[in-house]
């Protein structure tokens, strides 16, 4: 069972500057269960080709959460398989609703087309040319993007290519650095598998890459895993989960970490229900830019 001890990220200030992280409410709609890969660890692995949600459907839940949302994540399944996906984003821009579109980037230019105002692009990654989800065959876009890496035991010494590859081949805007947590068989986010590192592990690979990467990438952002903190930022100011995930057939689940146990809510709330597994929110991350 993993100790569940702070562990202090220290930073050098001429190199790297500490931004104040504002918890916003935010609706994830996994807006298609297809997808084009079979990823080790994949939390919605239990769902996936069976079901995409239509342009009425989710009109109806931008109805009723719309007010209480700033942002949509747009997930699947491989959202960029959604053949209505326009249609969703001029939804959401209608409303005023920034997006953010999670994808394997292995379909990308099926974004040709698509507006870009208000819209973030990340791409989520397990490895940096050897893994099932590298980022080596992710293709060319000329959007902005934000890479997102998954740490897992066997793709850690990688991380540094994944920087690399991220600046010299995409108008990168960040480097989102986090861990996987198989809480599909474990059933207790605390609890490791022998392809999980545990959150002190993570925290501890989150230290030496700020310690020692050197590349020029504007923004890290790190995942706290429940573990790592600074010496300025109050973290346990934020204990209520400010998420809420709709699925194609219309099911809902607040915290992202009840997906893989199916821990079903009738509605979604935001900002009230405190975190069931920690003090405070795991879901927190630690964003460092430069000076």
């Amino acid at each position: 069972m993993e100790e569940r001890r702070d562990f202090l990220l220290t930073y050098d200030p001429d190199r790297w500057r500490e931004l104040p992280t504002k918890p916003v409410n935010t609706l994830q709609v996994f807006v298609t269960n297809r997808c084009n890969l079979r990823s080790r660890g994949c939390f919605y692995a239990h769902a996936l080709n069976r079901t995409e949600m239509g342009l009425a459907a989710y009109v109806d839940h931008l109805e009723q959460y719309a007010s209480q949302v700033d942002k949509v994540i747009l997930l699947g399944g491989e959202p960029l398989l959604h053949d209505g996906l326009g249609s969703l984003l001029a939804e959401n821009a209608r409303r005023g609703l920034r997006t953010t579109i999670y994808t394997n980037g292995r379909n990308l230019d099926r974004l040709a087309g698509l507006p870009r105002d208000g819209v973030e692009l990340r791409i989520g990654v397990y490895g940096a040319a050897s893994s099932e989800k590298p980022l080596a065959k992710v293709g060319d876009t000329d959007w902005p993007v934000k890479v997102v890496y998954m740490l897992r035991h066997d793709n850690v010494d990688e991380l540094t290519e994944v920087a690399a590859q991220a600046e010299d081949r995409f108008d990168c805007r960040g480097l989102y650095v986090s861990s996987i947590r198989d809480i599909a068989v474990t059933g207790d986010y605390w609890r490791d598998t022998p392809e999980t590192i545990s959150p002190r592990e993570f925290a501890a690979i989150a230290q030496q890459f700020v310690e020692h990467y050197d590349g020029g990438l504007p923004r890290l952002d790190l995942a706290t895993r429940g573990v790592l903190v600074t010496a300025t930022q109050n973290f346990r100011g934020t204990r209520h989960c400010r998420f809420g995930n709709v699925f194609p057939d219309g099911g809902k689940i607040i915290c992202p970490f009840d997906i893989s146990r199916r821990l079903m809510s009738p509605e979604l709330s935001f900002g009230e229900r405190p975190c069931t597994k920690h003090d405070r929110c795991l879901l927190q991350k630690i964003v460092l830019v430069r000076p």
